[in-house]
């Protein structure tokens, strides 16, 4: 009885551990990033990846480097940065002073009970990602759309509208990719 309930054991144990390391494999770790704003930008944020003509790789203390144009829309040679990451958001002034912007997790009107929204200071939320798909237009062309990430710089003021807003934005930079 002692042999069986010891196999028993070991069995479990094992199939922990299996679990435990499938587990393991499935988080994907990821380069952290430094986004880098112009100050006193306001809006969607879109990050366009894989352009043969996009700006350079770029690097800080081994975190990836987003230099966000004045129209916030910019394309890297980069390819996407998908799994576990912490980003860090800056505004830039013309001198280069760096000046932290806070991240917000939106998940629901309910987790911003603790912030004073529209107060004029700024936050970056509604991160997002999507990966690499086909399209296909009115006139039944195929047309690749690219891997981005995007956010939004605002006040958390109207939410809804600065999502929307997002989505526009995403929307009309990827048509003319």
């Amino acid at each position: 009885m002692t042999n069986y309930l010891e196999v028993q054991m070991i069995k479990k144990i094992a199939f922990c551990l299996l679990f435990l390391l499938t587990l393991a494999s499935c988080a994907q770790e990821a380069e952290d990033t430094i986004r880098l704003i112009p100050e006193g930008y306001q809006g969607a944020v879109l990050i366009i990846f894989n352009q043969e003509d996009g700006t350079p790789k770029e690097y800080e203390e081994s975190k990836r480097v987003y230099r966000i144009p004045t129209d916030g829309v910019l394309r890297t040679k980069f390819k996407p940065n998908f799994g576990t990451q912490k980003h860090q958001f800056f505004y830039v002034d013309d001198e280069g002073k760096r000046t932290e912007i806070p991240f917000v997790m939106v998940q629901g009107k309910e987790n911003l009970s603790g912030i004073n929204k529209g107060d004029g200071k700024v936050y970056a939320y509604l991160e997002r990602a999507s990966g690499e798909s086909i399209k296909i237009d009115a006139d039944g062309n195929e047309y690749s759309i690219s891997p981005t990430r995007t956010f939004y710089l605002g006040d958390l003021k109207d939410i809804d509208k600065d999502y929307r807003e997002q989505l526009d934005f995403t929307f009309k930079h990827h048509k003319n990719q």
